[in-house]
């Protein structure tokens, strides 16, 4: 079978092999061999190069998938220029991997993933910017898309400051939260009062208007227009760790490379 996919994994075998975590649109996520790939002379070395999106022939041999023929299309060299563009190159691929399924139709995540690679290749954006937006809507894809249609309680909008609710995906305006808050401080201890961290009731954090309605485009925008906004400086760090805090809390976990890529920024 024939196949187009992006290369997110890369694990040395033997002499001369590789072991390959491949995303494709229509399979998912896909283990193979690549026999003989780290030999510079290999018809395999170029497709298997770690992030290149390559076209794939396969075949199976005692219930293990091979490559038999392969063809790069992309292969994003500029990821390696920076340090940092490897890091978040890494986190995403990462997240990928962990995200995606196998045998199951995984065309949406894929092409994110690529849109990100290309971003980053060629720096079109700034990094904080690819990494946020893969956030956001890598967790859309997965189904934990947030409403940000109107306050989850009065059904509001067009407030200039919301109280987003991380664990449940939706927001409140601040005459609703102060109604919650009070109930729920009634119950249990409040315990960071920065951070908007209520007790055991849920992660709630202050937003502001240019924040959210960033959040909200991204979420609500087709795949070609997500990276097109801008944000003021003051709001960046607030929209960074938002949409971080957003991925890792419905994915219950975090990420070795995540922990590099902040080391290095």
């Amino acid at each position: 079978m024939s196949v187009n996919g992006v290369v997110l994994r890369s694990v040395n075998v033997g002499e001369s092999d590789k072991m390959l975590t491949i995303l494709t649109p229509d399979m998912g996520k896909m283990s193979v061999y690549a026999n003989g790939a780290r030999n510079l002379k290999s018809k395999n070395f170029a497709s298997s190069r770690l992030y290149t999106y390559s076209e794939f022939t396969f075949k199976e041999t005692h219930g293990k998938t091979y490559i038999g023929e392969s063809s790069p299309l992309e292969s994003f060299f500029g990821i390696g220029n920076t340090l940092e563009g490897s890091a978040l190159a890494s986190y995403i691929s990462e997240v990928a991997c962990d995200a995606a399924v196998e045998d199951q139709p995984e065309e949406e995540l894929m092409q994110l993933v690529l849109n990100c690679l290309y971003c980053i290749s060629n720096e079109k954006k700034p990094l904080w910017q690819i990494k946020a937006v893969f956030e956001l809507r890598c967790a859309s894809i997965l189904g934990f898309m947030p409403d940000l249609v109107g306050c989850r309680n009065c059904g509001k909008s067009g407030f200039d400051s919301v109280w987003f609710d991380i664990d449940n995906g939706c927001y409140y305006c601040e005459d609703c939260f102060k109604k919650i808050r009070i109930e729920h401080e009634s119950e249990t201890e409040r315990i960071d009062e920065l951070s908007g961290i209520y007790g055991k009731y849920s992660v709630v954090v202050p937003m502001s208007s240019s924040v959210f309605e960033a959040i909200r485009f991204v979420i609500y925008s087709k795949p070609e227009r997500i990276l097109s906004f801008q944000l003021k400086d003051e709001a960046i760090s607030d929209f960074c760790s938002t949409s971080e805090k957003y991925l890792l809390s419905h994915l219950e976990r975090s990420f070795s490379s995540l922990d590099f890529y902040h080391s290095v920024i």
